[in-house]
């Protein structure tokens, strides 16, 4: 054999190993993600309470600020009583003042103000109305008269303190994801109950690790192992599953970048082609699973990165164009907690000509932040 006969076997075989791979990394079609969907029709609320039947556990994740994720929590929580779960666990409360939480769940009138004192208490720039009325629709739940009540229904508060005045940091002491899933092992998994765990998308990883990489140098060294659901999921396995709520993906190009489509726009056709009707779908186990991103943060270190590494299961909603913006709480920033206001803001940098242009109707007003302007450079 000639050696322009060799070159010319090994040449063949690298390109047919090379389109091998190509075939089998785009081995799912629009059509076959449609046909799945339309073979699983489920609305989001139905598949996040069926998850509870083979799991004790579920984490939900979010981009944050999305009205519409808020309201589907929102919706769940009678749904969530009804079939016998009873603990809503969220990242936007400080665990300290759990104590309160429960106190205002039992109140025989429902009290907005002490619901707005432990909102501010936890983050005094987190002054949204329907995050507020997690508390409200759980109070109403149990005092209701569809329910016999048997057992009372909790929103559980997981977060560590927050305190950016601390020296040293806010952080020093300890690592808040770790914090968070002590306090549900605390409040819910010691005692042997269900709950449904509502958080952002970067504390709601199980099984996924995020990267930690360096944009400057290009490099990857290594990943997070120790985010909420990390910490959860080593110790109890599958009887936790992750939902990934539908949203802008952070850019492979830098934290700062406008953010990417998920799993490079391939959710696109398939939603347009079901008149965009909310879904939740599995992922892993499914087409979709065999998803891949090119552009995300997310697939860096992950050579071979596929959707079924991400998330167990996924919520679509709405499209880019339609998702609305949280509502600013009336009178959240008052005259008796502004100090408070302008002290945190002092504490994390905020500089001093700009704080004292705040007033407590300019801070009720502008102490927002429009979700629509991270999304609209994706139009759908």
């Amino acid at each position: 054999m000639s050696r322009y006969t060799k070159s010319f076997l090994i040449l063949t075989t690298v390109i047919l190993f090379t389109l091998t791979g190509c075939r089998s990394r785009q081995a799912v079609t629009t059509d076959e993600l449609v046909q799945y969907l339309r073979d699983h029709p489920i609305t989001p609320e139905d598949y996040v309470l069926s998850k509870f039947r083979d799991h004790d556990y579920v984490f939900i994740g979010e981009y944050h600020r999305i009205r519409q994720n808020v309201e589907l929590i929102l919706h769940l929580i009678p749904r969530l009583y009804q079939n016998g779960i009873y603990n809503l666990a969220i990242e936007f409360g400080d665990h300290r003042d759990q104590h309160l939480v429960d106190s205002l769940l039992a109140l025989p009138r429902f009290d907005r103000q002490l619901a707005r004192e432990i909102m501010f208490r936890n983050d005094p720039l987190w002054g949204y109305k329907e995050y507020i009325d997690i508390y409200q629709v759980a109070w109403e739940v149990n005092h209701s008269d569809k329910f016999d009540h048997t057992k009372p229904f909790r929103v559980i508060n997981l977060s560590a303190h927050y305190d950016p005045c601390k020296k040293g940091g806010a952080w020093k002491d300890l690592d808040p994801d770790v914090f968070m899933a002590q306090s549900l092992f605390k409040e819910v998994i010691d005692k042997h109950e269900k709950a449904l765990v509502y958080s952002g998308n970067h504390h709601a990883f199980t099984r996924y690790h995020q990267p930690l990489y360096n944009f400057k140098k290009d490099t990857c060294y290594g990943y997070i192992t120790t985010r909420m659901g990390n910490v959860v999921y080593d110790s109890l396995g599958d009887r936790t599953f992750n939902i990934y709520l539908h949203a802008g993906w952070t850019s492979g190009k830098g934290w700062n970048k406008p953010c990417v489509r998920p799993v490079n726009g391939a959710l696109k056709p398939v939603m347009a082609e079901l008149e965009h009707q909310p879904v939740g779908f599995d992922v892993v186990g499914t087409p979709f699973g065999k998803l891949t991103s090119t552009n995300s943060f997310y697939a860096l270190c992950y050579p071979n990165f596929t959707l079924d590494q991400f998330c167990d299961g996924y919520i679509w909603q709405v499209t880019f164009r339609d998702m609305l913006p949280i509502t600013m709480e009336e009178d959240f920033i008052t005259p008796e907690n502004i100090g408070k206001l302008k002290h945190h803001l002092r504490c994390i940098g905020i500089n001093e000509k700009q704080i004292n242009s705040i007033t407590v109707k300019n801070a009720n007003e502008e102490l927002f932040e429009d979700i629509r302007k991270h999304f609209r450079h994706l139009r759908w």
